[in-house]
C-alpha cells in the first residue's frame, strides 16, 4: 500500500475515533446529566473540524478552529473542578480566557498567524495554575488530564509548526494528538463522573434510608405523606398513616442486655417491612422503638384489618433468637386528612396519642383516631 494511501487510512482512523468519542459523550452526558461531557463533545468535534481544514488546506481557518477548540476545553475544564475550593481567581482568568480573550484570538488568526502561538501560550499557563491549584482535591481521575492537556499544546504547537513550514504536512500528527486529548479527557470526565456519582448516591441514600434499620428516614415519610395527601385531593385515594411501638423494648433491655434490645429493634424493623402489603406502602423508623407506616390505596378498616393485624401478627409469629421473647406491638392509626396539616404535625399529633395508650396499659393493641378527633386537635395547635 502506497505511502499515501496509509497516511489516509490512519487520518480515518484518528477522526472516526474521535467521533466515537463525541458519541460516547452524548450518550452518557444524556444518561447522567453530565454537563462536562456535553461541553468535551463539543471540542472533539471542533478538533474534528480542525483537522478537516488541515486536510482542506484552508490557510489559517485551522487555526481558528483550533483556538475555538482551546476556549471549548477551558469551559469543560472550569467544570470538572467545580468541586474544588479556593479557586475563584485562578477561575476568573480561565473563564476571561475562554470566553473572551480565545474567541477573539479566533477571528483575528484567519488573519495574523501569531494568535495561535499566543493563545496556546495563555491557555496553557492559565490552565497550569488551575490544575495546580485543584491536583490535591482531584485525584486520581486528575492523572489523565496531564497527558490530555499536554497533547493538546502539542497538537497546536504541531499546526504552528505546519504553518512556518509550508513545505511539512502535519495532519497526521495534529490527528494523533487530538485524538490522544479526546481520549484521555473523555476517562478523566468519566471517572470523576462516577466517583461523584457515587458519592451523590450515598449521601441521598443517608438522607433516604435509615442506616439501623434500612427502612426509610422521617424526611421520606413526610414526602409519602403529602403526596398520598395530594392523591385523596385528586381522585379519592385513601392512605392510612400508622405508628408502631415496640412496647416491650425496655424489658428486652432489662433482661437481656444492651445487645440484645439492638437485635430487637432490628427484627422488629424487618418484621413490619415484611408485613407490608403492596410496594407502594413505606416504613420510616422514627425514633429507637417507634416506626411509622403509610399504607396507600386503603381506608382505616381494612388497614386495621389487614396491614395494622400482619403488623401486630409479625411480632408474635417466632420469638427473638436467643430468647424466648415475642415482640408485642401497640399500634395508633388515622386515615391522612385532606387538610394541609404539616407531616410533621400529624406525626406528633399520633404519638402523643400513642404515648396516653401506652401509659394507660390498655389491652387494646389498634387504636384508630377518628378524623374530627384528629383535625380538630390540629387546628388547636396550630392556632
Amino acid at each position: 500500500m502506497a505511502p499515501m494511501d496509509m497516511e489516509a487510512v490512519w487520518l480515518g482512523a484518528f477522526v472516526g475515533a474521535q467521533v466515537l468519542v463525541v458519541f460516547f459523550c452524548a450518550i452518557k452526558a444524556n444518561t447522567y446529566r453530565e454537563r462536562a461531557l456535553l461541553l468535551h463533545a463539543a471540542a472533539t468535534l471542533l478538533g474534528v473540524m480542525a483537522v478537516q481544514s488541515m486536510m482542506g488546506r484552508h490557510a489559517l481557518l485551522p487555526h481558528a478552529v483550533f483556538l475555538l477548540m482551546l476556549a471549548i476545553a477551558g469551559a469543560q475544564l472550569l467544570e470538572l473542578v467545580s468541586h474544588a475550593g479556593a479557586l475563584r481567581k485562578a477561575r476568573r482568568w480561565l473563564l476571561g480566557a475562554s470566553l473572551v480573550v480565545l474567541p477573539l484570538l479566533a477571528v483575528a488568526s484567519i488573519f495574523q498567524p501569531w494568535c495561535l502561538p499566543l493563545g496556546t501560550v495563555l491557555w496553557a499557563l492559565v490552565t497550569a495554575m488551575l490544575l495546580r491549584r485543584a491536583w490535591p482535591q482531584s485525584q486520581p481521575w486528575a492523572w489523565w488530564l496531564v497527558p490530555g492537556v499536554g497533547a493538546l499544546i502539542l497538537g497546536s504547537a504541531a499546526l504552528v509548526w505546519e504553518a512556518a513550514d509550508a513545505e511539512t504536512s502535519m495532519t497526521l500528527v495534529v490527528a494523533a494528538l487530538l485524538t490522544i486529548w479526546s481520549a484521555c479527557i473523555y476517562l478523566a470526565t468519566g471517572w470523576r463522573g462516577r466517583l461523584f456519582g457515587e458519592t451523590r448516591a450515598r449521601i441521598k441514600a443517608r438522607n433516604t434510608i435509615d442506616p439501623l434499620t434500612g427502612l426509610a428516614t422521617p424526611l421520606v415519610m413526610e414526602e409519602r405523606i403529602n403526596a398520598s395527601r395530594h392523591m385523596l385531593r385528586r381522585y379519592g385515594h385513601p392512605s392510612v398513616l400508622m405508628l408502631v411501638q415496640i412496647e416491650n423494648l425496655q424489658a428486652l433491655a432489662a433482661e437481656f442486655g444492651a445487645e440484645a434490645a439492638e437485635s430487637a429493634v432490628l427484627a422488629a424493623a424487618s418484621r413490619v417491612r415484611d408485613a407490608l402489603l403492596r410496594d407502594g406502602d413505606v416504613a420510616a423508623r422514627l425514633t429507637h422503638a417507634r416506626f411509622a407506616v403509610l399504607a396507600e390505596g386503603v381506608a382505616t378498616g381494612e388497614a386495621a384489618a389487614n396491614v395494622a393485624t400482619r403488623i401486630l401478627v409479625a411480632g408474635l409469629k417466632e420469638p427473638l433468637a436467643g430468647t424466648t421473647e415475642f415482640l408485642r406491638f401497640r399500634l395508633v392509626m388515622a386515615g391522612v386528612p385532606t387538610e394541609e396539616v404539616p407531616p410533621r404535625l400529624l406525626l406528633n399529633r399520633l404519638g402523643a396519642r400513642l404515648d396516653q395508650e401506652l401509659q394507660a396499659t390498655s389491652e387494646r393493641r389498634i387504636v384508630t383516631v377518628g378524623r374530627e378527633e384528629l383535625v380538630s386537635h390540629l387546628a388547636e395547635l396550630t392556632a
